[in-house]
């Protein structure tokens, strides 16, 4: 059996390399704005950005200024219209997404759809200079403890595409579903839903919960735990360690996109175990209207 002390340690580098991304220049608490574009829309113009923008086939298409200031889109500027490839920013480094700056500020598009199933496109800005500090948010954790470290059973299923809503009311966000992990709390049975994350090395099972913690102690919208694939075959998953429950995005930003928790993981208990709720309070604020709403 595995040591404790070797759990542990694992944890910790793992621990001190997460806060390191969560807060690195370009990371998630350096955002500040999120624009949207509705298929059909032309020549946008975005207060922090050059040029105009349009939602065009299927692609975001920005459309440089005959003068003045420009996007530097993977290291040249733009003489015409170029497609802005939705991706995460670069520092990610998957999909067909290139690296897009306005200045010092990393500029990124991501694909969403609208409630009633219509594609939207949202144009993100980050600015480095607006990260937040690890220390100014005061993000931590519960000490590490090995009884959160649960055995139970994975039932991979097809993966299906769900549409499930998100902090940002009438956006929803495609969050695949991948199969169910089965395990028992107290003698008690639970059986979660499992997303699917794409990377560059192949589907992240995650588990997006909340538990009775979710608000006094820890994040209110929930907290998401990282899976791991026992076998080459990525059928089997023997554990879901606790400890490694981290906030979404959406505990750091106002301009994110966050899922909201599957029914399903609703727990019962206390999960007395991972990253605790950032002292910094995030005014939630909608940056999605409709057309409609805009005209």
């Amino acid at each position: 059996m595995i040591t404790t002390e070797h759990l542990e340690g694992q944890w910790r580098e793992w621990r001190h390399a997460h806060v390191a991304t969560m807060f690195r220049p370009y990371g998630w608490t350096s955002l500040v704005a999120q624009y949207w574009l509705e298929e059909g829309d032309r020549d946008v113009r975005f207060d922090l950005l050059p040029g105009t923008w349009s939602a065009d086939a299927g692609q975001v298409i920005y459309t440089p200024a005959a003068s003045g200031p420009n996007l530097s889109v993977n290291g040249a500027y733009p003489t015409a219209p170029i497609e802005i490839v939705p991706g995460r920013n670069q520092t990610y480094g998957h999909g067909q997404s290139v690296p897009v700056y306005f200045g010092i500020n990393e500029v990124e598009t991501v694909v969403r759809t609208s409630d009633d199933g219509r594609r939207l496109y949202a144009v993100r800005v980050r600015d480095p200079r607006e990260t937040t500090r690890a220390e100014d948010a005061n993000v931590s954790s519960f000490d590490y403890d090995p009884a959160w470290r649960i055995p139970g059973v994975f039932t991979p299923s097809k993966r299906v595409d769900f549409e499930a809503e998100t902090v940002e009311v009438g956006v929803r966000e495609t969050t695949p579903r991948v199969g169910t992990f089965a395990f028992q709390h107290e003698g008690k049975p639970y059986e979660i839903v499992l997303i699917g994350k794409d990377t560059e090395t192949g589907v992240q099972p995650v588990a997006h919960i909340r538990d009775l913690t979710s608000g006094p102690i820890t994040y209110g919208a929930g907290r998401v735990v990282e899976l791991q694939f026992s076998d080459e075959a990525n059928q089997r998953i023997d554990w879901i360690d606790f400890n490694y429950a981290v906030a979404l995005p959406c505990a750091f930003t106002n301009f994110v996109t966050c899922p909201l928790v599957p029914p399903e993981n609703q727990l019962d208990f206390d999960v007395l175990a991972g990253e605790k709720r950032p002292i910094q309070e995030i005014a939630r604020t909608m940056t999605y209207k409709p057309n409609k709403q805009r005209a």
